[in-house]
């Protein structure tokens, strides 16, 4: 399914000016791209990442990472930018990183997703990172804390009994996971660990060194 980024206009939510692919990817262009969801492995695997020695990287942040990432990124992604707590969260990252939704209402992004044949969303924000991805012409991506599984989020400690994120249980998105690594897009992307990890399969240091291009 093809998409297409539109500008998010604060004063105008249906505008959707079109926005060019290359003003989005930061400069100089990398080709593998860290997708940090938050799955409670998901220090574990971006360490695990690390010691890959991978070639330079483009970092994207789903939904709550902002609060605890230590390092630089350069995207952000969330699939309820509507609700406020994720866009207080969009609000108080730096004005470098590209801000990246696809519901309308989503004050303080930067960019908003729409499909081309004009249909609404559905899935898992992870899904909506790896698409991005895909289309910013990214050609390693990497999923750290996206396992698709019911082991809960980094920050469930935090929470109390009563929330209802401390049930949430991801598996049944795999239906959509499966079919992305069977078509051939698949190829472009690798999982840490978890559901994701079998069906895509883990990177190795040779998956993500730096490629070289003939001139």
């Amino acid at each position: 399914m093809a998409i297409r980024p539109t500008k998010v206009d604060q004063d105008d939510w249906w505008k959707m000016e079109p926005v060019e692919l290359d003003t989005i990817r930061p400069k100089p262009n990398r080709d593998v791209l860290l997708v940090c969801g938050d799955g409670a492995c998901v220090f574990d695997d971006i360490a695990a990442f690390l010691d890959l020695d991978p070639a330079p990287f483009d970092t994207m942040l789903i939904n709550h990472m902002p609060l605890s990432y230590p390092g630089k990124y350069q995207h952000f992604v969330c699939g309820d930018s509507h609700m406020k707590p994720m866009q207080k969260i969009a609000q108080t990252l730096p004005a470098e990183v590209v801000k990246h939704c696809w519901n309308p209402g989503s004050t303080g992004f930067d960019i908003r997703w729409v499909k081309e044949d004009g249909r609404g969303w559905n899935g898992t924000t992870a899904a909506l990172a790896v698409k991005i991805g895909i289309t910013l012409d990214y050609l390693r991506i990497i999923l750290a804390g996206c396992p698709m599984d019911h082991s809960g989020h980094w920050y469930d400690s935090y929470l109390p009994d009563s929330d209802k994120k401390l049930q949430n249980d991801h598996r049944h998105h795999l239906w959509y996971w499966t079919e992305l690594a069977a078509r051939p897009i698949g190829q472009f992307v690798r999982s840490m660990s978890g559901n994701t990890a079998d069906l895509f399969g883990r990177p190795d240091a040779d998956w993500t060194a730096c490629m070289e291009y003939p001139e």
